[in-house]
């Protein structure tokens, strides 16, 4: 993809710089149609009435990835979507197998700090460990709790030191 300035694809009102190789922190408003016959014929989008774009925003580079899950454009102006489970991750810290989540917990701020600087395949593998990390957290906890009941009914509270 040439260098140059793209729509942004998480902001609807913002361009993004794209030096040739990298995402660049820079941004800049969308520059507006002016013509009242594009503005007329053009296709609008369904929940903002916005004209849209006549281009489909540019995919993100894949760097040694085969088939990444956001390489396919979007589907008639369905966002790029990639998850970062943080509330989930924050949730299996409190609740679940905490030695597990605390990765989890780290993976999905690191998730978000890729989205945020343009790095969409670094995204994508912290999503994926985020994912991992919560999952193994919540077997986890739920072994844990499966231990104790055991315990409890086999041998009763005396076993627990109560």
């Amino acid at each position: 993809m040439p260098e140059g300035w793209y729509d942004d694809p998480f902001t609807d009102h913002l361009q993004r710089y794209w030096t040739g190789t990298t995402w660049t922190k820079e941004t800049r408003p969308r520059p507006e149609e002016t013509s009242p016959a594009t503005l007329t014929n053009a296709p609008r989008d369904p929940f903002t009435g916005a004209p849209m774009p006549a281009t489909p925003p540019p995919v993100p580079p894949t760097s040694g990835m085969t088939t990444p899950a956001w390489s396919a454009p979007p589907t008639e102006g369905a966002p790029v979507v990639i998850r970062d489970y943080l509330i989930l991750s924050i949730l299996a810290l409190i609740f679940c197998f905490w030695p597990l989540a605390i990765p989890a917990v780290y993976f999905a701020v690191r998730t978000n700090s890729a989205k945020r600087s343009g790095q969409w395949d670094q995204a994508l593998k912290y999503s994926e460990r985020t994912r991992l990390f919560l999952l193994l957290s919540v077997v986890g906890g739920l072994l844990v709790a499966a231990y104790l009941t055991w315990v409890v009914l086999s041998e009763g509270s005396r076993s627990l030191g109560l």
